[in-house]
């Protein structure tokens, strides 16, 4: 049994950690390409992702709140019902595509003013969003897509769009932002038009195999829009504190990375640097919480009851294993990654000093992720969930770093760190809440 279980486990772990660690190399692409024009386009270049991020962070929360119910239907082998659930997530997707799109084209100096008043780094990021802008509504489209698929054991799909964006967003990052091989020098703006293409690509990509292999999110447009109320109301009531949870936790983020913001231009080039190289670490934690919260979920709908814990105290193992093995590789690696950067010495020191303090901290990190979202959600205990993940953040880590930044004037390494205390106390309530076995949850038994 056990060698099922980490079969299946790994099936589902590795093509998803791989697509994280894709979605990242494109954003690494992007800071490591951008910054060769200097620490401005890098520093506006971060600051301009942050909308990207919060957009990213509403995608997830309301997707991981509905596939909670696509995992668990997927395991009852309900197909009617999980393209219902397919179509809650898409419409709201798309409609907050749309107005975090008008915002990025038609106000973009209001919204980046809240990260610098740098006039330099705010019109390079201003011209960046004006055009990334366009970019969203694809993005809303085929993240959905992409987690459906990841919810019924197809999350191989996702890994291959995501490298043919990865290759687009590269090509044309070389064409268009340095003007190679006869194409215009455009500098940031050759890096948005460069996103665009490649999430528009994406999308229609993932669209077409979706519906050309028939796939559990092939769904018919007339099932999608069929919004059963009685369904609707269930998926929202479990949803929303997945949606309030992110999109506060992501508040938070934001929080954090203004403060960071207030110490200086280097400082947020050297946090910005870490984040692209802490998001590639990140992928194999989110692969082994997704795939934890796909085999739970499946285990829980299909009322294998006796399976859900020994499953979980297995995905617990993996997940700080990894984190440890990851720790080490970063260790390692970090100042050879750094000096691929055209940065001063100054933000190469902040940018490793901050970089240890994530390898520090990336064996609770992990835990704390495959907890969040592969254990307690994978029940719909979605509550629970919420106010341990941002409760952390908010009464913990985003008061201590206001205080070291804004009171003592502390370098960027220092505040950082106090900002991932919060990580500490997230682990200690989550790990009680999961040994009190609460989060085990059928949510669909009893509907047709």
């Amino acid at each position: 049994m056990s060698e099922n279980f980490y079969k299946r486990a790994l099936s589902i772990a590795i093509p998803i950690a791989v697509h994280n660690l894709i979605l990242s190399s494109i954003n690494m692409a992007d800071v490591f390409m951008v910054g060769q024009l200097g620490e401005s386009a890098i520093a506006a270049l971060g600051i301009s992702n942050q909308l990207m991020f919060l957009f990213i962070l509403f995608l997830f929360g309301m997707g991981s709140g509905g596939s909670i119910f696509i995992s668990q239907f997927f395991g009852k082998k309900d197909r009617v019902n999980l393209h219902r659930v397919l179509g809650i997530m898409m419409v709201p997707a798309l409609a907050i595509s749309v107005v975090m799109a008008s915002g990025a084209i038609f106000i973009p100096e209001l919204l980046m003013s809240v990260f610098s008043k740098d006039a330099q780094v705010l019109d390079q990021s201003a011209r960046y969003l004006r055009i990334v802008g366009w970019s969203y509504p694809f993005t809303a489209i085929s993240f959905i897509f992409q987690m459906v698929l990841r919810s019924t054991d197809k999350p191989r799909v996702p890994m291959y769009t995501s490298f043919f964006a990865l290759i687009i967003n590269i090509i044309f990052n070389w064409l268009l932002i340095f003007g190679n091989m006869g194409f215009p020098v455009l500098g940031i703006e050759g890096a948005a038009i460069a996103t665009v293409l490649a999430r528009a690509l994406e999308t229609l990509i993932t669209i077409f195999i979706v519906y050309y292999t028939k796939s559990e999110a092939a769904a018919k447009l007339k099932v999608m829009l069929d919004f059963r109320l009685d369904l609707v109301k269930k998926v929202i009531t479990t949803s929303l504190p997945v949606f309030i949870n992110e999109s506060v936790w992501a508040s938070g983020i934001v929080a954090l990375n203004i403060i960071y913001a207030s110490l200086g231009t280097e400082s947020i080039a050297a946090v910005n640097i870490m984040d692209s190289v802490g998001r590639l670490s990140f992928a194999a934690f989110i692969g082994i919480a997704n795939a934890g919260a796909v085999v739970l979920g499946t285990d829980i709908g299909a009322q294998k009851y006796s399976q859900v814990w020994e499953h979980s105290k297995k995905f617990t193992a993996m997940s700080i294993y990894t984190g440890v093995a990851v720790s080490v590789i970063l260790f390692v690696t970090a100042p050879s990654v750094i000096s691929i950067y055209n940065i001063s010495a100054t933000v190469s020191d902040l940018a490793y000093k901050t970089i240890l303090v994530w390898v520090f901290m990336i064996p609770i990190v992990s835990f704390n992720c495959l907890n969040i979202v592969g254990i307690l959600r994978s029940g719909g205990d979605t509550q629970a969930a919420l106010w341990i993940d941002i409760g952390a953040l908010w009464a913990i880590g985003v008061p201590l770093a206001l205080i070291g930044a804004s009171y003592f004037a502390l370098p960027i390494h220092i505040v950082y760190l106090l900002a991932k205390i919060e990580e500490v106390f997230k682990f200690i309530f989550g790990f009680k809440r999961y040994l009190s076995k609460k989060w085990i949850k059928n949510l669909v038994e009893d509907i047709n």
